[in-house]
């Protein structure tokens, strides 16, 4: 084990099919990134002693409008707990996609809402001038395109957090808590193809107008994910050079 990756949703094929996604773009083994999976109340992460950073994926959960609330409460407890453990202690290298946007918001003062909420799609974002010099955003252009999805949006940081991106629709697209916690609202886990495969697993969750399917697939086709996808690499990179 030399990464952790925690997936917070529940089905054998989405979490498989997110592994693989993770796997795609750090560049990482299989046998390089363990992979946890939180679909249980009870579900806990474990021991990372001997991981050199770990990854938090996406979820079908929102902090605004829980379709399972018990469910959601519970697991969104245990991820909190780690990442205040791992943010008190300073070491271990934490990254999070998508749902840990509004999570870590959420529970570490800030705010959520829904009122930057954007469809599954395209997003074109913007580096803050203290993204200059931050490690996930070494060799970025200023701008850049990525993909989206999400119900929740983050209208005020965590008390503390570090803006590093946004984009025209949605004000919070990355940013770093303390030294060693970086979250984006945006996927760099995924491109065309991957994301494509993972709305499947959720037509009729609301990221995509109903009937509107096909059409979706098909603007997400041309989108070119090549520097959003480096941050993840760069993350890979980073947690080994400490």
């Amino acid at each position: 084990m030399t990464f952790v990756l925690i997936s917070p949703r529940q089905g054998q094929q989405v979490t498989a099919a997110e592994h693989r996604d993770f796997l795609a773009f750090t560049g990482l083994r299989a046998q390089e990134l363990d992979h946890r999976i939180l679909d249980r109340p009870d579900s806990q992460i474990g021991p990372v002693d001997g991981a050199e950073g770990v990854f938090i994926g996406g979820s079908p959960f929102t902090i605004t409008d829980p379709e399972d609330p018990e469910l959601q409460e519970a697991i969104s407890q245990t991820l909190v707990r780690f990442v205040r453990e791992q943010l008190d202690r300073g070491e271990l290298p934490i990254f999070a996609t998508c749902f840990g946007a509004g999570l870590l918001a959420h529970y570490f003062g800030g705010k959520v809402s829904q009122k930057y909420a954007e469809a599954a799609g395209e997003t074109h974002v913007e580096l803050t001038a203290e993204a200059q010099g931050d490690p996930m955003c070494q060799g970025l252009p200023p701008s850049f395109p990525a993909l989206c999805g999400h119900k929740d949006s983050v209208e005020r940081l965590p008390t503390g957090a570090t803006l590093l991106a946004r984009s025209e629709h949605c004000p919070v697209q990355m940013y770093r808590m303390g030294t060693n916690v970086w979250v984006s609202q945006f996927h760099p886990e995924l491109d065309a193809a991957a994301i494509t495969a993972r709305l499947k697993f959720y037509v009729g969750h609301g990221y995509m107008a109903d009937g509107e399917e096909e059409k979706t697939y098909a603007a997400v086709a041309g989108v070119r994910t090549a520097e959003a996808n480096t941050i993840l690499r760069n993350f890979v990179d980073y947690a080994r050079a400490r």
